[in-house]
């Protein structure tokens, strides 16, 4: 069963500006449904970054009771080999970077998933997410290619 580790991007993003809730609930109702099945899921900081405005996002977030999960030791294991493969991940040499980053890079290298976002590649020296999942042989998708990969039609 495929899995996916979502980044705060594609669920702020994809809710306020993607797949806006009034328009395509469906869309929302079936991640809701993978997240009941464990094929979706996100790591504790990505809700950190979500829940920091109170907004349509971040009350969907607090009510997906699963999707998200701690840093347990398999994430934390993989989060020591993309930090110490990527540093300015974290803007170490950078500038200011989002911190939830590397975790969800992590969870979906420990559990051989795919990785949820809408960041687009930029360049190793200034790595964004797809650029170190690129490098480190980690699959990623945008939300819309997500729900395309699963298929879903709608009319």
């Amino acid at each position: 069963m495929p899995f996916y580790s979502f980044d705060s991007g594609a669920i702020i993003n994809g809710r306020r500006d993607i797949f806006i809730p009034d328009t395509f609930a469906a869309v929302w109702t079936r991640i809701e449904g993978m997240i009941a099945t464990a094929q979706v899921r996100a790591v504790d900081e990505v809700k950190r970054e979500v829940v920091k405005k109170d907004d349509d996002a971040a009350r969907w977030a607090k009510a997906q009771r699963g999707l998200f999960v701690p840093l347990v030791a398999d994430i934390q294991v993989a989060t020591k080999q993309v930090l110490a493969a990527h540093p300015r991940l974290l803007g170490i040499g950078g500038g200011p970077r989002n911190g939830a980053d590397p975790f969800v890079i992590a969870l979906a290298l420990a559990r051989g998933g795919t990785v949820v976002t809408q960041e687009t590649p930029r360049n190793i020296t200034k790595p964004r997410i797809p650029d170190v999942c690129d490098a480190m042989g980690v699959r990623w998708l945008t939300l819309p290619q997500f729900v395309a990969e699963q298929g879903w039609k709608f009319s």
